[in-house]
C-alpha cells in the first residue's frame, strides 16, 4: 500500500511540473508570438506601400523634357509734340528671373532712326540714338548696344555658359528720338523682345510643368 502510495505521489509530481513548465512556454511563447505577427504585419505594410508607389509611378507614365519659353518685350515709337520732348531721354527699365532650368536667351533687336541713310550719326553726341543693357543678377553686362542708326532685325544667343549667375536679369534702355505727329512718315522706333527657353520635366497625368 505505501508503494502504492508512493507511485501516485511521484506521478501527481510528475503531472505538475509537466503543467508547470506548460504554463512556462506558453508564457514566454505568446509575447514571442506577437512580436512575430506585428513584425510580419510591418513587413506587409511597406511591402504594400512600396507596390503602391510603383504603381502610382507607372500610372504617371514616362516623364519626358517639355521646353517653353517666358517672353520680355520693350517697344517704343517716338512721338514729339514740342521742343522739349526732341530732348528729352527715354528710359525704361524690366526685370526677369534666370534659374537652373534656363536652357538659352535670345535677343530680338530692331531700330529704326528716321533719314540715318542721308544723316549720318554725330560721333560725339548723337542726337538719336538707342542704348540697350542687360545686365546679370551680379551686375555683369551680358549684352549691350548704342546705334544711332537703323538696325535690321538681328538676333542674339546666350548659353548657360554665358550667365556668371542666376538671379534676377535686367533689360535697361535709354534713348533719343523723333516722331512727327501729323502724317507720321518719320517717327523713330525701337523693338526688343527677350525669349528667355526653359526646359522643365513632365509627367502625362500631371499638370503643364511650364505653369
Amino acid at each position: 500500500m505505501l508503494l502504492a502510495f508512493k507511485s501516485t505521489l511521484i506521478f501527481g509530481y510528475n503531472s505538475y511540473r509537466r503543467i508547470f513548465w506548460q504554463i512556462v512556454m506558453r508564457t514566454k511563447i505568446l509575447p514571442l508570438f506577437l512580436i512575430l505577427v506585428f513584425m510580419t504585419s510591418g513587413l506587409s505594410g511597406c511591402m504594400g506601400l512600396i507596390q503602391a508607389r510603383e504603381s502610382l509611378e507607372g500610372m504617371r507614365g514616362e516623364p519626358y523634357n517639355q521646353p517653353y519659353a517666358d517672353k520680355i518685350a520693350m517697344t517704343h515709337t517716338f512721338q514729339t509734340g514740342s521742343v522739349l520732348e526732341l530732348v528729352e531721354e527715354y528710359s525704361n527699365s524690366t526685370s526677369f528671373s534666370i534659374d537652373e532650368s534656363v536652357q538659352r536667351i535670345e535677343i530680338y533687336f530692331k531700330v529704326t532712326i528716321s533719314l540715318s541713310d542721308t544723316f549720318a550719326c554725330l560721333e560725339q553726341a548723337p542726337t538719336r540714338y538707342v542704348r540697350p543693357t542687360v545686365t546679370t543678377a551680379s551686375g555683369a553686362i551680358l549684352w549691350s548696344e548704342d546705334v544711332c542708326e537703323d538696325v535690321s532685325p538681328t538676333t542674339y544667343d546666350f548659353e548657360p555658359a554665358d550667365f556668371d549667375s542666376l538671379g534676377d536679369f535686367t533689360l535697361e534702355v535709354k534713348a533719343r528720338g523723333f516722331g512727327e505727329t501729323t502724317a507720321g512718315l518719320f517717327q523713330d522706333d525701337f523693338i526688343i523682345i527677350i525669349n528667355v527657353y526653359h526646359e522643365c520635366r513632365q509627367y502625362p497625368q500631371e499638370p503643364p510643368c511650364d505653369k
